[in-house]
């Protein structure tokens, strides 16, 4: 598989006469994973819809390798590019294996039959998503977690080139979490997909993405490495938190702690300072 890259070119879009996205410009470097971070309502998910080409911007274009999405047949463009919505719904009564398998109707012709291809691509996503003991289990009577995950095992088993993602973490805990973006990270690696997700945990989306993306009121505020990007003058004002960013002490990346206005620095260290002790240096 080839890496695929995305430009957006001056995008204005939004819902009616709500203008969400003001004039935004952005490259998908390809090969690579950028998240996308920014508080809610910033313009995340639309921007994402735009470059899925769900959502017409009212102005600017989106190119994919070069070519605009929208002058790009709809089969051919889902060949190349994957998308997974905040939150799907699946058709009543549909099996994990029949949603999975869905992943692979751009691939089939008007005339084409089911293929050994097709049915390695389907098992290969239900294993890396741990949902192959559930493949004959209705998607409706899933938990949150399993649901959320044979979504991802069905754009898994698209194999495009540019996978899109918002929120692929929902509804998941810690650990679920992790697992599914380390398989993120393996698609990216060993398959070369260009992968561009929104997230929440701005920890997490530093840890696992090559670039950064923050946004603000339908802007972008900042892109780059986490290095560049994930300062405390950032999370102040992209989230209007106050925050200390340290070292991951894993990863070496930033990390965020938040302040809040109980337990924070200011509240401790004049505690520390009436028991006459002083943090270590």
């Amino acid at each position: 598989m080839s890496a695929s890259s995305l430009l957006a070119q001056h995008l204005t879009a939004g819902y009616g006469e709500r203008t969400i996205l003001n004039d935004v410009s952005l490259t998908v470097q390809a090969g690579k994973t950028t998240a996308i971070v920014g508080a809610n309502a910033c313009g995340k998910s639309t921007l994402l819809r735009v470059l899925s080409r769900l959502l017409t911007p009212e102005q600017g274009n989106v190119l994919l390798d070069g070519n605009a999405i929208h002058k790009l047949p709809a089969r051919r463009l889902a060949q190349q590019l994957g998308f997974l919505p905040q939150s799907p719904i699946a058709p009543e009564g549909i099996t994990v294996l029949e949603l999975v398998s869905r992943g692979r109707h751009p691939h089939q012709g008007l005339f084409q039959r089911w293929s050994a291809a097709d049915e390695a691509a389907v098992a290969d996503a239900l294993s890396a998503t741990h949902m192959a003991n559930l493949a004959d289990s209705a998607v409706e009577e899933l938990s949150g977690g399993q649901r959320q995950r044979a979504w991802i095992a069905m754009a898994l088993a698209q194999q495009t080139d540019v996978l899109l993602l918002d929120e692929p973490t929902t509804f998941l805990d810690i650990n679920h979490q992790i697992e599914v973006l380390d398989l993120l990270t393996d698609l990216n690696q060993t398959r070369g997909t260009t992968i561009v997700m929104v997230l929440h945990e701005l920890n997490l989306a530093a840890r696992y993405a090559d670039k950064l993306v923050a946004m603000a009121n339908g802007n972008v505020y900042a892109v780059g490495s986490s290095e560049d990007v994930f300062t405390e003058q950032m999370v102040r004002d992209v989230f209007g938190l106050e925050s200390r960013v340290i070292d991951d002490p894993v990863t070496g990346k930033p990390m965020m702690i938040p302040l809040g206005r109980h337990g924070g620095v200011e509240k401790t260290m004049p505690l520390l300072a009436d028991k006459k002790c002083y943090p270590m240096q």
